[in-house]
């Protein structure tokens, strides 16, 4: 099946019959016998051609063009594919394929197999238009690799071969590198476009695919009323062709014989070749031979059907002769004129006796076969639908009758019926061609000018004495018209009977063989579980919160993945897979959240492409496992302690720059230097009380100098004590600059003091020495300071400790201290909201802060005893409802009453009352009620008005009125509430 494009020019025919129809003789030898017969006898023609089954893709530039005769699969020729688009955020989602299957139009697709089993696929499903991606094959409708709504995997769609445009879908699925153009039109060609959708879980590389085609429309000479048929068939208007004659043999070669074209252009079978050079009537009378009903195990069928696919580089003869097995057919060429003969012999159309034989001539009999061409059974192969297309065997068919006439030897002949896919007909064409291979009995003789009509394929009768024949039927195998116009005949025994088939009897129901793959059902997951789980460290502590998913080990699994998800919402939280199914259990940690309620599900993963299921989500809540402080140690540590050491080392480049120029000011001779100098000083043998104070001023080549210190002292014999006050400054010529200042208490060698140091932006430290920080507000606690650090050590380490006593101040914690959220009833202790705990119980409504919409504040009053009375127009309760405004003012406050009565007619005949609710000089609800004399009545009404509020007390009224004929009513009770609403 070539690519798309036109059919090439005329291919000349010269010997494609010149071989198989040379002369009579060798008709005699070729094709006197049946395909089957020949068969038997250990002759059958060998051909290199191959027809029938086409069960594996073709590709590449030498595929030879082809096309289908009747009912036949094929799985064609690769044309293009390519992956693309996306799908399940799959990049190249899709392999799409265009095969063509027939280079002839006209072929229907009626049915389908996917990787070697039949899908479900009526005529005219994937028939579809170019723009739509084609026919969602329902069998490949799924969940993509098991999840998620059913989703098609898998389209088909059929070109007949009409097309006038190329397929809209795949100019989109084409590439710059694999391009498919608007030319890609395949005019004249059946092809299939398959879009397969990605799926580990569905294909084990590329899929496969057999098409069931219909073959190409057949002229019937048999459905063609100008010929000598019935029908509107016309050879002249193709679109006329087509029916049930193109499953038959005899249409089959009808149509080779003529040639086939396409535009104009010859493609196959013999050229030139008119009608007249086929005897209509009796093509005609073979096609109905094949249309005749015979009873089969499943009803009625045609005698004769055959299909298959030809390829245009086989021989015509031998493409025939294939076609002829499938009918026990024969054909003969007499002076350029073409008859078919098929099945059971022909009726005689002439008759002759011993006296009509020319006894001057020689004559030949063989009345038996030798042992060595002898068969006695047969056993045929033939492709089978049943069993995906494959060759199958058909069961033997025995004649132990003749075993024992062969010294109980069982002969067998296998031929093959190529273009038979019908299981009944193999074997109805198997019994004829043993029976009619029994037909030993050959004659060669000379009949006179008389029989010079007679031709190879009739039937004629022969009565004679000397042979003991009475009206016994021969077929002219073969015939010689000699000059002096004697006719030389080559007869064999012919026997309607050997065509006899009662299929109760004669049929051997077939068994298909395991040559389909069906797919096995999905597989769940075995025995999935979920549960809690907490991961502990080496002292046992738990650190982290999991979950522990368990299964049953199975066969044939590669991998466990799993899915969790948020119970709350259904949120997907993490997902992943174990390679180690044989494990049989997983921990999951990743994003997992202390005490929170997750769902989890798993599934295998198969080792070979095949549906899994996912089990049923299971509810999990996970342990209250929250971080420690073990677990902010290292890196805790670690992250202070470095910018702890940058810090450091930036303070200690200032206080050694500092001692550095102030070494160079005293060690060398600056620019400028200006000094001062004093000391105050009192003795008394072992006392001494003492003051220096020195300034240094100093300009060097690279720095200036700034530094003052004082320094008091007091000492007695070894008791010392003495205050320095210290501040250096520095500038350098590189841009630098820093300042110390520092004070220094030391009391017997005890020091305590501050040391401050600023070394330019983010470079400055304020260090105390002393065993408490204390702090006086002035005015408060009787001027005693209140301890605030204490300096102490915990586990041996210098440590910091706050008093926590008085950690925060009056009015100290605000709203902007607490976020959001922060404070929940869980903080909350039951019952520590009181009014006693504030002034909240007490608040009137001017206190109470509340946005508008926030609250109702309810009045409610209830009318306390019911009413009853009799007369006209009576009003039975008024009231009013007193309602406190204060603090809303302007602010609407709806007011709502209801109330229900009911009343008994005390008059004679009907009465009509009506019922009113009036609320604040508003009517807001009427009733209207008729009843029979003596009834009673139950009156149900209610209300609401809006007052607006003046900030006082105001005052709502509501009145509830009777009015009718004379009657009883009791006003059963009701309630007016007023909502106040500030809003």
């Amino acid at each position: 099946m070539a690519i798309f494009t036109a059919i090439a020019a005329a291919i000349g025919l010269t010997g494609f019959f010149a071989a198989a129809f040379v002369t009579v003789a060798t008709l005699a030898t070729s094709i006197g016998l049946s395909y089957a017969v020949r068969a038997l006898s250990g002759q059958p023609k060998q051909s290199t051609d191959s027809f029938g089954v086409q069960g594996k893709l073709a590709g590449g530039g030498d595929v030879p063009r082809s096309f289908g005769l009747g009912y036949h699969v094929t799985a064609g020729s690769l044309v293009y594919a390519n992956a693309w688009g996306n799908g399940y955020d799959t990049p190249n989602a899709f392999l799409s394929q265009v095969i063509a299957v027939s280079d002839l139009p006209g072929e229907r697709l009626v049915g389908l197999w996917v990787n070697g089993a039949k899908v479900t696929l009526s005529e005219g499903d994937a028939v579809l238009g170019p723009g739509s991606m084609g026919y969602a094959v329902p069998e490949f409708i799924r969940p993509h690799n098991g999840e998620g709504s059913p989703t098609p995997h898998l389209y088909v769609k059929f070109y007949n071969g009409t097309q006038t445009v190329a397929d809209e879908v795949m100019l989109n699925a084409s590439s710059a590198e694999r391009p498919y153009t608007s030319a890609h039109v395949g005019k004249g060609v059946c092809y299939v476009v398959i879009h397969a959708f990605n799926d580990e879980n569905l294909w084990s590389g590329f899929p496969t695919f057999k098409f069931e085609l219909s073959g190409v429309p057949l002229y019937d000479p048999s459905k063609d009323s100008t010929v000598g048929g019935t029908g509107a068939h016309r050879y002249s208007d193709r679109s006329t062709w087509g029916g049930d004659g193109d499953n038959f043999p005899a249409v089959q070669i009808y149509n080779i014989l003529r040639g086939f074209s396409y535009g104009g252009k010859w493609l196959y079978g013999l050229q030139n070749t008119t009608a007249a050079r086929l005897p209509v009537a009796n093509w005609i009378a073979q096609i109905d031979k094949c249309r005749a009903a015979v009873i089969g195990a499943s009803g009625p069928e045609s005698t004769y059907r055959s299909g298959g696919q030809i390829d245009v580089n086989a021989q015509p003869a031998n493409a025939i002769e294939a076609i002829l097995t499938g009918c026990q057919g024969r054909l003969s060429e007499i002076g350029g004129f073409y008859k078919i003969h098929l099945g059971a012999p022909d009726s005689p159309s002439f008759s002759f006796t011993d006296d009509d034989i020319l006894s001057s001539e020689p004559q030949t009999f063989r009345p038996f076969f030798s042992l060595a061409d002898s068969v006695n059974g047969i056993q045929a192969t033939y492709p089978d639908p049943a069993q995906g297309w494959n060759s199958a065997t058909a069961p033997a068919y025995y004649r132990t009758d003749l075993e024992a006439r062969d010294g109980n030897r069982r002969l067998m002949a296998n031929p093959s019926f190529d273009f038979v896919p019908y299981a009944e007909q193999v074997q109805r064409l198997q019994k004829s061609a043993i029976e009619e291979a029994q037909r030993a009995r050959t004659h060669t003789l000379t009949l006179p000018p008389a029989f010079w009509i007679v031709e190879p394929g009739d039937v004629g009768e022969w009565t004679s004495a000397r042979n003991g024949y009475s009206a016994k039927q021969f077929s002219v195998d073969a015939m010689v018209d000699r000059a002096n116009l004697d006719t030389v005949l080559s007869l064999t025994e012919v026997d309607p009977s050997d065509y006899d088939w009662n299929s109760d009897g004669d049929f051997t129901p077939v068994t298909g063989g395991g040559t389909i793959s069906n797919p096995p059902a999905p597989q769940a997951i075995d025995s999935f579980n979920a549960q809690p789980y907490t991961l502990v460290d080496a002292d046992g502590i738990g650190r982290r919160p999991a979950i522990l998913i368990s299964w049953n080990v199975q066969p044939g699994i590669s991998a466990v993945q799993f899915e969790v998800r948020l119970a709350l919402d259904g949120s997907s939280v993490t997902r992943g897979r174990s390679d180690r199914p044989t494990a049989g259990n997983l921990i999951i940690t990743q994003s997992i959240l202390p005490a929170t309620d997750y769902e989890v599900r798993a599934q295998y993963v198969p080792s070979s492409p095949r549906d899994m299921l996912w089990s049923d989500w299971i509810a999990v809540t996970t342990p209250d496992i929250r971080f420690s402080l073990a677990d902010f140690d290292a890196a805790l540590t670690a992250q202070v302690t470095t910018i702890r050491d940058a810090l450091q080392d930036q303070i200690n480049e200032a206080l050694n720059r500092i001692a550095s120029i102030a070494s160079d000011v005293a060690a060398r001779a600056p620019l400028n230097m200006q000094q001062v100098r004093s000391q105050l000083a009192a003795r008394s043998e072992d006392a001494l009380a003492q003051i220096d104070d020195v300034r240094t001023v100093a300009v060097t080549t690279e720095a200036a100098f700034a530094s003052f210190s004082t320094t008091a002292t007091a000492t007695w014999g070894s008791t010392t004590a003495f205050v320095e006050n210290s501040a250096t400054a520095i500038a350098t010529l590189d841009g630098y600059a820093a300042a110390q200042y520092a004070v220094t208490l030391n009391v017997n060698g005890y020091a305590t003091g501050f040391n401050l140091v600023n070394g330019g932006a983010g470079v400055s430290t304020f260090t105390i020495v002393a065993d408490k920080f204390q702090i006086q507000l002035p005015g408060y606690n009787g001027n005693a300071p209140l301890p605030v650090f204490t300096v102490g050590t915990i586990n041996g380490v210098a440590a910091i400790g706050i008093n926590g006593a008085n950690v925060y101040l009056d009015g100290g914690i605000f709203t902007r201290h607490i976020s959001a959220g922060a404070v929940t009833a869980a903080k909350i202790g039951a019952g520590e909201i009181t009014s006693a705990s504030g002034v909240i119980g007490a608040l009137g409504v001017q206190s109470l802060s509340i946005a508008d919409n926030a609250a109702t504040v309810p009045v409610v009053q209830t009318l306390g005893s019911n009413v009853s009375g009799n007369g006209f127009g009576v009003t039975y309760f008024n009231f009013n409802l007193s309602i406190d405004t204060t603090g809303l003012s302007g602010k609407v406050i709806p007011v709502y009453a209801n109330l229900h009565a009911q009343w008994v007619n005390g008059s004679t005949g009907n009465q009509t009352s009506t019922f009113n609710l009036v609320l604040n000089g508003t009517a807001v609800d009427g009733y209207t009620s008729t009843i029979a004399s003596g009834q009673l009545a139950l009156v149900l009404l209610s209300g609401a008005v809006n007052i607006t509020g003046n900030g006082g007390v105001m005052t709502v009224s509501v009145v509830a009125q009777f009015s009718g004929a004379a009657a009883t009513y009791i006003a059963a009770g009701g309630n007016v509430f007023a909502m106040a609403v500030k809003r």
